[in-house]
């Protein structure tokens, strides 16, 4: 779609300003657009002027934004805000760059195995989340599979929930679409016969696996009339094995699919971990003592002969592979196919992009493979530029070959050591518990040396969850039975915050820093609190007054731009990440003003609520530790809650929790095009 003249830039919401349109489809268009507030670009995506009037229309356009909100992952097109009401709803996305694999291999025809293992683990995770979260995607294909490339490295996306089913208890909320969608190539035997209401996630593994085989052998598994078939609910032949396409996959990888694509869905993989751990393992185990690939990045012709000659040994033996380009360009495109390769080799004078525009532009593809710079002697100061851009080492022309093969094992050891310790973080789940999962997706870059983990201003809702006098149990209680009963309260509280999208800062003593961001982060927070206090005083009901519940809490929140970044002392290895601010400062304080079972908030979080709650002002109060008067408000209920609210403050005060749909999530933004919906 042409680029709109516009003789005066247009703002929408008050806030965006449009800049040019990115795509276009039948529910709306989608704009690059600049929000001044944050100094960030972002895609915005404006509903078509013939589908705004229709409700209909209207939630539509809002299921995608509804089904992300629900969970968090670096894998799924972020959502920053939406606005349906008036006359141009729109919904804020984070801006992307790089392009969709349908795109990659319409480009390519098929791709590398450890290029499509590395597609396949990480929109994993992205399912892995969604299913947990009550998300079937549905609309799972190339298009939808976004290659993201910002200066941390390239991260798989998953985009276009439009087509999304949410469940809960097991029961799938209807889509505004009752009829069967779907793109037919990619769905499910039982998506095709049209049982929406009775799909599981396995539709999703369906879809992913079907793309993995288009991904490796350049074929859909099954031609039209086996989807006809689907639709019946007969039972084709089935696909042909992926190896008689493609010999060097091997039968290893024919057994996966053979599993993967079985008609009956109780025969497939399970969970979208099982498939992905299920390839990585069929991959290695069909994979021959793998040699160390290195890329050879030189415009002269005689270089592959040379090295090839110089090392046809090692070769021979399956100790290096060498793969070649002639500019970084190449590079960079031989890379993005082969993951897996761990020493670049790179001149630095060589045509359309040389050897330090390369080790800039590198961070977008890998931050796992190192490069070694090859120049002339007399050229230190480029050799300087080179090493100031990250190059791990630098050999001088004429080459003395023994040292190059002597740097070669230094840096393939250096590369292997670190590939498992990222491994080993990714894997060890107890580690997953300690630190916030955002910490562990930015390890890679930051194990590279970049500043992956720099502060930038956010938008929020930061909440303190103190529970009410636990200090003197300390002082009745062993230590492990004071613990399981803080534990226990924090097991009840937990849940309620990452069910709503918010995300748990950290444990402060016996209380809980919570953080809401995105979309609808004040309705969030709030229904998170009133959701804590109900749990808890059931469980309190139950379990009587010498359960853990029984304490009961304190809540404090405040609604603002907070600072998001690391902290610590770095030089003395240890690091935090947080959000800071006088948002949080008084978050906190308002927590301990509260009484037990008050939730306290700020006057502007009050007025930043979008959705009806009851509240009860409280006048100008001075928090413990402030200087200065706020207005302060408690939090009663949802608007149009039936339960009573006590006229104690002190006990409980029972709520219906808020409303029955899910909490919309907090999503960081970074980086290129999301499709447009249907």
């Amino acid at each position: 779609m042409n680029q709109h003249d516009m003789s005066e830039p247009r703002i929408i919401g008050g806030r965006y300003v449009l800049e040019r349109v990115l795509a276009g489809g039948g529910m709306g268009t989608v704009w690059v657009a600049t929000d001044p507030k944050l100094q960030r670009r972002v895609a915005l995506k404006l509903m078509a002027s013939h589908c705004a009037p229709t409700p209909h229309a209207l939630r539509q356009f809002e299921w995608e934004a509804q089904a992300i909100a629900r969970f968090q992952s670096p894998h799924v097109i972020q959502i920053h805000d939406c606005h349906l009401e008036g006359d141009t709803p729109y919904i804020v996305m984070e801006l992307l760059e790089g392009e969709d694999l349908e795109a990659l291999l319409n480009r390519r025809g098929r791709l590398s195995l450890a290029m499509v293992e590395r597609l396949l683990t990480q929109a994993s995770r992205a399912l892995t989340a969604a299913h947990a979260a009550g998300v079937i995607h549905r609309d799972l294909k190339p298009a939808n599979i976004f290659l993201s490339r910002s200066a941390s490295g390239e991260v798989v996306k998953v985009l276009d929930f439009g087509l999304a089913l949410l469940t809960q208890g097991g029961t799938a909320h209807p889509h505004p679409e009752e009829e069967m969608a779907g793109t037919p190539r990619y769905m499910s035997p039982e998506q095709l016969r049209g049982l929406s209401p009775r799909l599981d996630h396995r539709c999703d593994l369906w879809a992913l696996s079907v793309v993995a085989y288009r991904a490796l052998t350049g074929q859909h598994p099954f031609p039209l009339e086996s989807l006809r078939q689907f639709r019946l609910g007969n039972v084709p032949p089935p696909p042909v094995a992926p190896s008689s396409l493609a010999p060097e996959l091997g039968t290893e990888v024919d057994a996966f699919f053979a599993r993967a694509l079985d008609v009956d869905p109780s025969k497939r993989f399970q969970s979208a971990h099982e498939l992905s751990s299920a390839f990585s393992a069929r991959v290695e185990a069909g994979r021959p003592a793998r040699p160390a690939k290195v890329l050879v990045v030189d415009d002269e012709p005689d270089v592959a002969v040379l090295m090839e000659q110089v090392f046809r040994k090692q070769v021979r033996r399956n100790v290096y592979q060498f793969l070649f380009a002639a500019d970084g360009e190449e590079a960079l495109e031989e890379l993005r196919q082969h993951p897996d390769t761990e020493v670049v080799l790179c001149d630095i004078n060589m045509p359309r992009m040389d050897g330090l525009t390369f080790l800039s532009r590198i961070g977008e593809v890998t931050t796992l493979t190192r490069v070694v710079i090859v120049s002339a002697y007399g050229d230190m100061s480029n050799l300087r530029t080179a090493m100031n851009r990250g190059a791990f080492d630098f050999i001088t022309k004429p080459i003395d070959f023994p040292d190059l093969e002597a740097t070669l094992v230094k840096t393939l050891k250096h590369v292997r050591e670190l590939r498992r310790t990222v491994r080993y973080t990714e894997e060890n789940g107890l580690l997953r518990m300690f630190v916030p999962g955002g910490v562990l997706e930015r390890l890679p870059p930051m194990m590279q040396g970049t500043e992956a983990m720099a502060g930038e201003w956010v938008e929020g809702t930061v909440v303190f969850v103190d529970v009410h006098g636990f200090t003197p149990v300390l002082k009745d209680e062993a230590p492990p039975e004071s613990l399981r009963r803080l534990n226990a309260i924090f097991e009840a509280i937990v849940p309620e915050v990452l069910s709503r999208g918010g995300t748990v800062d950290k444990f402060v003593g016996d209380a809980v820093m919570a953080v809401f961001r995105g979309p609808g982060h004040v309705d969030h927070a709030l229904e998170a609190c009133l959701s804590i206090r109900q749990q808890l005083e059931v469980l309190a009901t139950r379990g009587g007054e010498g359960a853990p519940y029984a304490h009961g809490v304190c809540m404090g929140l405040d609604s603002g731009d907070v600072v998001s970044g690391s902290i610590g002392a770095k030089a003395s290895g240890r690091l935090d990440y947080t959000v800071l601010g006088d948002v949080v400062n008084t978050a906190a304080r308002l927590s301990t003003l509260a009484q037990r079972g008050q939730v306290l908030l700020s006057e502007r979080t009050k007025e930043r609520a979008q959705e009806p709650f009851d509240y009860a002002a409280l006048g100008p109060q001075v928090p413990p530790g402030a200087s200065v008067e706020l207005l302060v408000y408690e939090l009663l209920r949802a608007e149009g809650a039936r339960t009573p609210v006590s006229e104690d403050s002190t006990p409980y005060m029972p709520t219906s929790g808020g409303h029955e749909e899910p909490g919309e999530g907090s999503h960081e933004a970074a980086g290129l095009v999301a499709q447009p919906s249907r």
